[in-house]
């Protein structure tokens, strides 16, 4: 396995050198040495495009996985719900290494994928010209504040000849250590695990079918673990998905399929709820579709108890998806009709629709304040080659009017533009957006409106979503937002901004009368109701999680066992908790219900 990696600042005069390096590695390593005359044309093709950036070529050896067995097997990375999704290890390699950066002059970098696939950009691209004329999928990485590429790599796992999808996409874990890239290749499909200090190969995990791993989101569930969601499929024809727990070798703990959902999957956008407790799955009706309207929806999955909530009426093709920092509501684009639907988590109803303003809206995305709604216009459906992106007024939900001529139009290389990453220093107020099939990420001012920068891809490539992470100078990292939305620390302030701190009157007005005073069991199960369902419309687990063991992306601490008076304190002191209104029997339930989560393992 090979990987063309890059970074800044190294000198191109020492480019002769490195070749005669890399010749002695390939013939210790019992390989033909490279051919001297495309070494040379490479070097030609990344002088005319890339300056003062200097290819450095790793030969990294991988330990490929043994030819499967008939029936399947368990091994030591196998988990049962990998067995029942079909996922399994391909390769193994060592990712130690340099670091890729100084991560001291670049805290905050913005990773995105990088491929050929669909690029127009392939004459004298330096991408091909590395590869010998073979598509290459990678990674590069860019310097937040000073919109530069800083690092990237390119990568061979000895299967270009039969690649048919480049990347659409990057994924990074929670804790800011792991990339994930899909490839898609005539007979597989393909996960490439990175090393994001290294950006080295560190595993690839092979799946169930060809259709490639579509876009992978990062998240902490409602008991602060770190997992990673695998998305997989394209069009309307998603699954399974994957939950991994990245910081256990990458292992399934939970797959996701047509037997869990009970209905088809749809395409693969699946996002998360602001406290890590649902994952919110397109689901669609083929069969209907050409002859009704709004046949698609949304599976509300529950990953603690496995329940599915379905929200139906979703438009038919339901893609792009953006939750408020409260979690109160949820936009989900339909690139069929090319509408956007307002979805209210608290009854899990569709509660208002309107048009995006472009053509097959993909991704999408809410402004610092959460006034405005951004559908990504790539022509999902249609011409696939939109270049523009709408506004949404989230207030009087109707395409919003924020320049003489609507909609924004990107420039540039803009062509099938797929997602828009809000940048997570709200100072600097910008929208990062993906260009599939052009060769430059693209930034918004979310001020003006108006495109303040292009970034060239560092190989010519197209690029697929993208995150931000910020890095401690011991590389201690924390994963800011990605095309699943903003995590905890962006989100706080989100809702801070949006003055989201508590559901608005209408919603605790909704909640459910007090019931009778109850005893014993009943007196429990009331209080079951009151701290899942009914307190200020969203229940205590909102904040709390749903076995009362804290939530921290929501701040909500472990209140199992919670006394009377405590909980009297809190419905007094604590700001969000004080528009909540229980009566004395509501609150002797839900310390009776309390105490039974206190006993629980």
């Amino acid at each position: 396995m090979k990987v063309f990696a890059k970074r800044n600042a190294v000198p191109l005069g020492v480019l002769a050198a490195v070749l005669a390096v890399i010749s002695v590695v390939y013939t210790a390593q019992g390989a033909p040495p490279p051919d001297y005359q495309s070494l040379q044309a490479d070097k030609e093709a990344l002088q005319r495009q890339l300056a003062a950036v200097a290819p450095t070529m790793l030969v990294q050896a991988g330990q490929l996985a043994p030819a499967p067995p008939a029936r399947p097997q368990a091994t030591g990375w196998d988990t049962e719900e990998s067995i029942r999704g079909g996922l399994k290890v391909y390769a193994t390699y060592d990712s130690s290494g340099p670091d890729a950066w100084d991560v001291r002059a670049s805290p905050l970098v913005y990773f995105t994928s990088e491929g050929v696939g669909s690029s127009g950009s392939t004459t004298g691209s330096a991408q091909i010209a590395l590869a010998g004329g073979k598509q290459q999928s990678g990674v590069h990485v860019i310097d937040a504040y000073a919109k530069k590429v800083i690092a990237s790599a390119l990568y061979d796992i000895g299967d270009r000849t039969n690649l048919t999808q480049s990347p659409h996409g990057v994924g990074i874990s929670p804790d800011g250590k792991w990339l994930y890239v899909g490839e898609e290749y005539r007979a597989r499909a393909v996960l490439l695990v990175i090393n994001a200090r290294t950006l080295k190969l560190h595993k690839v995990l092979e799946g169930p079918r060809r259709q490639r791993f579509h876009h992978i989101i990062a998240f902490k569930d409602s008991r602060g673990r770190d997992r990673v969601i695998l998305g997989m499929g394209a069009g309307a024809n998603g699954g399974p998905h994957f939950v991994l727990d990245p910081n256990n070798d990458q292992k399934v703990v939970k797959t996701i399929s047509i037997e869990d959902i009970g209905y088809k999957i749809g395409h693969p956008y699946v996002t998360v709820d602001p406290t890590g407790t649902f994952i919110y799955i397109s689901v669609v009706a083929p069969p209907w579709r050409g002859q009704l309207h709004n046949t698609g929806g949304i599976a509300k999955y529950n990953l603690e108890t496995g329940a599915v909530t379905i929200i139906p009426y979703v438009g038919d093709h339901p893609i792009g998806m953006a939750h408020t920092a409260d979690g109160r509501f949820t936009y989900v684009n339909d690139a069929h009709s090319s509408y956007v639907y307002k979805i209210d988590n608290s009854t899990n109803t569709v509660v208002d629709n309107t048009t995006a303003g472009v053509p097959g809206p993909y991704g999408l995305a809410l402004n610092w304040d959460e006034t405005l709604i951004y559908p990504v216009g790539k022509g999902e459906g249609s011409h696939n080659k939109g270049s523009v992106l709408g506004v949404v007024d989230a207030k009087t939900f109707s395409p919003a009017r924020v320049l003489h001529n609507m909609p924004i139009y990107l420039g540039g290389s803009a062509s099938s533009v797929d997602h828009a990453i809000l940048h997570p220093d709200p100072k600097v107020n910008e929208m990062w957006i993906s260009n599939m099939n052009g060769w430059e990420t693209i930034v918004l001012d979310l001020k003006t409106h108006k495109v303040v920068n292009y970034i060239p891809t560092p190989n010519g490539g197209d690029t697929h979503s993208g995150g931000f992470v910020r890095y401690q100078p011991d590389w201690t990292g924390e994963l800011q937002t990605d095309m699943g939305g903003p995590k905890r620390a962006m989100s706080e302030t989100m809702r801070k901004m949006a003055g989201a701190s508590a559901p608005p009157a209408a919603a605790q007005a909704a909640a459910p009368a007090a019931a009778p005073a109850a005893t014993g069991g009943d007196l429990v199960a009331q209080g079951k109701v009151i701290f899942e369902k009914t307190a200020g419309g969203v229940g205590c687990q909102f904040c709390h999680g749903m076995d009362g063991r804290g939530n921290l992306n929501m701040g909500g601490p472990d209140i199992r066992g919670e006394t009377e008076a405590r909980i009297r304190g809190a419905l007094r002191d604590v700001g969000l908790m004080s528009k909540i209104t229980l009566t004395d029997a509501e609150i002797a339930a839900v310390v009776a219900y309390l105490k039974v989560l206190s006993a629980q393992p």
